[in-house]
């Protein structure tokens, strides 16, 4: 082959990776076979599908087939590629939405630009996540939506996004890896949240009542302002916190 295909790091990023254990399970199929059985997908000589395979073929020499897919631009490129991977099975519920999540905003982006010029699509012809045919949609049925893009019920959903928002970074990762599954890491995210509730309610009591009974909010107009900011976040922080728990 005279041009090797091109990597694009976006459209390769929007691809989630093989666990080692999966890389050497397809390396090792592709030289017991000496041959790769299925092509590698590309967009104007660029990979949209089949990167492992490829570098794979490469390293050993191994040659492959390869198909064009004729799309009309990079955002039509990336729903391909998101759509392409969400019909696998051995994605974590975690990537399943997280896929669904982008495809959601990149239709809904190309229907914002549609409204802008004045583009509507014909009768019958809108696709499920599209907004072209409307300027706005309720959340709940984008919440829907996604939920149905990703094959799981909107309480997991609803989870995953409780834990993405108000999770730790590590507690997210173990849930993006598959070691945690979003049930079992929201509830010790219930947990956390509980636990924040109380010291939230301790400070903010401390704060009201405590502290202006020593006097020196109303002798210090500086240390004054920045309490009654710090009542103000802390207050809201905890009706935030209570409307979570509450939701969950």
């Amino acid at each position: 082959m005279s041009h090797l295909p091109k990597i694009d790091p976006e459209f390769k990023g929007l691809i989630p990776p093989l666990t080692p254990e999966e890389r050497k399970q397809l390396e090792q199929n592709i030289l017991a076979d000496c041959k790769c059985h299925d092509p590698i997908i590309l967009w104007e000589g660029v990979i949209i599908d089949g990167h492992n395979r490829f570098e794979i073929c490469v390293q050993h020499g191994i040659e492959f087939q390869i198909i064009e897919m004729p799309l009309t631009s990079r955002e039509a490129v990336k729903v391909w590629i998101l759509n392409n991977q969400l019909s696998r099975r051995n994605l974590t519920d975690a990537a399943r939405i997280e896929m669904a999540l982008l495809k959601t905003e990149l239709l809904q982006e190309k229907a914002k630009r549609n409204l802008t010029h004045g583009g509507r699509p014909k009768k019958g012809t809108e696709k499920p996540l599209s907004v072209s045919s409307k300027p706005k949609i309720e959340p709940i049925h984008i919440q829907k939506a996604i939920a149905g893009e990703a094959g799981i019920g909107e309480e997991k959903l609803f989870q995953y996004m409780q834990i993405k928002e108000h999770g730790s970074p590590q507690l997210l990762e173990k849930v993006k890896s598959g070691e945690l599954k979003i049930g079992t890491a929201h509830r010790l995210l219930e947990k956390e949240i509980i636990k924040q509730l109380s010291q939230a309610s301790k400070i903010v009591n401390f704060i009201t009542h405590v502290i202006p009974e020593t006097g020196c909010v109303t002798t210090n107009p500086e240390v004054h302002s920045k309490l009654v900011n710090t009542i103000t976040a802390l207050c809201q922080l905890l009706d935030k916190l209570e409307d979570d728990h509450e939701a969950a």
